[in-house]
């Protein structure tokens, strides 16, 4: 498996794990001591990171992932989030990733609450 296909494959086994089974054993394994997060609402470190996962207003929430693209270190994966106890139309995401030997090392996202499909016609996903 190249290099490339173990980073997408990396990120598709932490975002089952996490949103799909609720376990974060998967992602625990897969962040790096020296995490560096890029998003306000999350810090760096791994340690403070997984605390962060463990209450995030999307624990419990399901994320249905509709492309995984992967460019050398990075991996974006695109994805339609819906938080726990909310019956909205969720968020459009697109989570990049910095991958080092195997490990996440770097955060970056972009989110916006997914709008009414009439002023998107061709769709959010």
């Amino acid at each position: 498996m190249s290099t490339i296909d173990a980073n997408r494959e990396l990120l598709r086994r932490c975002y089952e794990s996490y949103f799909v089974h609720g376990d974060l054993d998967v992602v625990a394994e897969a962040v790096h001591e020296d995490f560096l997060q890029h998003s306000p609402d999350a810090p760096s470190g791994r340690q403070a990171y997984l605390a962060h996962l463990a209450e995030a207003a999307f624990k419990g929430g399901t994320s249905d992932v509709k492309r995984i693209l992967a460019d050398g270190d990075f991996v974006a994966v695109h994805h339609h989030l819906r938080l726990r106890d909310d019956d909205g139309p969720g968020l459009a995401v697109v989570d990049l990733w910095r991958v080092r030997d195997g490990k996440l090392i770097e955060h970056w996202d972009v989110e916006q609450p997914v709008p009414d499909p009439q002023r998107v016609p061709n769709g959010m996903f």
